[in-house]
């Protein structure tokens, strides 16, 4: 059985589709839900109704826990049913931004935790109605010693979504998602535009000095990007998902907390430890952190 936390998109897609691949799955969310059958529509257009057992807490089994909630809501959710979490589960990790898999380790120091990072992408169109509206790449590897031997979860995961892998250098992989993000998702969510505008000359022009801010940065964590290289894989992705609407300009429009901290928050403290400057990168930052305080819902 796979027990997924969280009911958005993501986790909708991934119980649709393990379920549709014949795994069992629980489905954990924070509130109540009233529907008995999760509606899906996949990439190709078909639509299926699928039963889908859910409830508010955990199941007191072994099985996989796939936490599919964004990232500053990775450790309370965690927290909420930390009673019912043995030592031995795996904790997968499927979110934008990075940072959470540190906190998980501190209050659950002896499970699991292997580190996820997905191409797919989903519509929650209301409670347990999704449109899949993505298809990707999907990586898993190890965040911890303890994860290690748990390379097969990858197999079964791709008999439910095709083109998923276990990747050793799974630390390359967040990182080239973190970098994405933090070039296409605050300039979208500053200035409410989807995606594609951002090949535009003066948006082009503010994701150059972000990536010459960020290679130092990469340079101090040992890792091998390369800007042409970097540049081209963001304006594949802005090309790519033309119109589509990034998170973070979504959660802006629609009131709600972003996952600034883990994104462009999580580059600027590693900035800091090298006293790295990164005025663009800085700027943008709080900027959200202002439209966050001025329009979030409490």
């Amino acid at each position: 059985m796979w027990q997924i936390i969280g009911a958005g998109a993501i986790g909708c897609l991934w119980a649709a589709n393990l379920l549709q691949s014949g795994q069992q799955v629980h489905l954990v969310s924070r509130k109540k839900l009233s529907p008995k059958k999760l509606n899906y529509q996949s990439i190709e257009g078909v639509k299926t109704d699928l039963d889908v057992p859910h409830s508010q807490t955990l199941l007191n089994t072994d099985s996989v826990i796939l936490v599919c909630v964004k990232a500053p809501q990775v450790k309370d959710a965690l927290l909420q049913q930390i009673e019912n979490i043995c030592p031995q589960q795996v904790i997968i990790l499927m979110h934008n931004g990075l940072g959470s898999a540190e906190q998980v380790a501190k209050i659950l120091p002896h499970n699991p935790i292997v580190c996820a990072t997905t191409a797919n992408a989903s519509l929650l169109n209301s409670t347990f109605n999704i449109r899949q509206t993505g298809l990707g790449v999907t990586y898993l590897g190890a965040f911890n010693k303890q994860a290690k031997p748990f390379t097969g979860l990858a197999k079964t995961l791709n008999c439910a979504l095709s083109n998923t892998h276990w990747a050793e250098d799974i630390k390359q992989k967040l990182w080239l998602k973190l970098l994405i993000n933090i070039s296409i998702n605050p300039l979208t969510a500053i200035y409410q535009i989807n995606n594609g505008r951002l090949a535009e000359a003066k948006f082009q022009q503010q994701i150059k000095q972000m990536l010459d801010e960020i290679m130092p940065v990469l340079k101090s964590q040992q890792l091998l990007f390369e800007k042409p290289e970097l540049l081209t894989i963001i304006n594949n992705v802005i090309d790519a998902t033309s119109a589509n609407f990034s998170s973070m300009n979504r959660d802006i429009h629609f009131k709600r907390p972003t996952e600034n901290e883990y994104i462009n928050g999580y580059l600027l403290n590693k900035a800091l430890q090298y006293n790295i400057e990164t005025p663009l990168i800085s700027r943008c930052y709080e900027q959200i952190k202002v439209l966050e305080s001025h329009s979030q819902v409490q």
